[in-house]
C-alpha cells in the first residue's frame, strides 16, 4: 500500500469501530463508513473486501493499541500490580461508556473474530499466574492460595456475564467493581486490602459527586 492508503486504512478502522460501537455491527453498512470518512465506497472496497474484515481488523488494531499501552504502564517500576488493575479498570470503564451493549452480543456471530477473542483469553490465562507471582513478590497478594482455582473462577464469572447478557442490565463499571474487584480483595494481603479500600473510597466519592 502507498503511505496514503496505509494512513487511510487506519482512519477507516478507527471510524468504523466508533460506528459499530454506537450503532451495532448489523446496523452499520459500508456506505455509512464511506460517507462518514467522505470517501467513495469504491475506495473503501479497495482496502477492505467486506464489513466483517473491517470489524475483525478493527478489533485486532485496538487490541494491539491496548496491549502496547498496558505494557508501557506495567513495565514502569513506579507501578505495582494494584496500580495496573486500577489502570485497566479505568480504561475499560471509559471505553465501555461509548459502546452499546448489543455490540458485545453481535461480535459473537463472527467465528473468525471469536477465535481471535478466545486466543486472547488463553493468553490472558497464561499471563495471570505471572501477574499473581509479581503481586506476591510485591507483598500485595497472599502466597498460600490456589490461584489456578482463582483463574477458573474468574473465567466462569466472565462466561456467566456473557451468557446471561448482564452487560445489557448493568454497566461495565457495576460488573467489574462488584464482581471482580470484590473477588480480588479476598486474596490480597493486609497491605493490598488497605490499598483497595482506599481505591473503593475514592471511587464512591467520585460517584457521589457525579450523581
Amino acid at each position: 500500500m502507498t503511505d496514503y492508503k496505509l494512513s487511510l486504512r487506519v482512519r477507516i478502522l478507527e471510524t468504523a469501530m466508533k460506528i459499530f460501537a454506537q450503532r451495532g455491527v448489523k446496523g452499520t453498512k459500508m456506505d455509512d463508513i464511506a460517507t462518514t470518512l467522505a470517501i467513495s465506497k469504491r475506495t473503501l472496497y479497495e482496502i477492505f473486501d467486506t464489513k466483517e474484515q473491517v470489524l475483525y481488523e478493527g478489533v485486532c488494531y485496538y487490541h494491539q493499541l491496548r496491549e502496547t499501552e498496558l505494557s508501557a504502564f506495567a513495565e514502569d517500576p513506579a507501578h505495582d500490580v494494584l496500580d495496573i488493575i486500577v489502570f485497566l479498570y479505568g480504561r475499560h470503564v471509559k471505553q465501555s461508556a461509548n459502546v452499546k451493549p448489543q455490540f458485545y452480543h453481535e461480535i459473537t456471530c463472527y467465528p473468525r473474530l471469536q477465535q481471535f477473542i478466545e486466543e486472547q483469553k488463553r493468553r490472558n490465562a497464561e499471563n495471570f499466574l505471572t501477574f499473581i507471582r509479581r503481586g506476591i513478590d510485591e507483598g500485595l497478594f497472599l502466597p498460600d492460595i490456589d490461584y489456578q482455582l482463582i483463574a477458573h473462577v474468574f473465567e466462569a464469572v466472565g462466561k456467566y456475564m456473557n451468557e446471561q447478557h448482564l452487560y445489557e442490565r448493568y454497566s461495565f463499571n457495576d460488573l467489574f467493581f462488584n464482581m471482580l474487584l470484590i473477588t480480588l480483595r479476598g486474596f490480597c494481603t493486609t497491605q493490598g486490602v488497605a490499598r483497595l479500600d482506599q481505591f473503593f473510597s475514592e471511587h464512591r466519592q467520585r460517584d457521589n459527586k457525579t450523581t
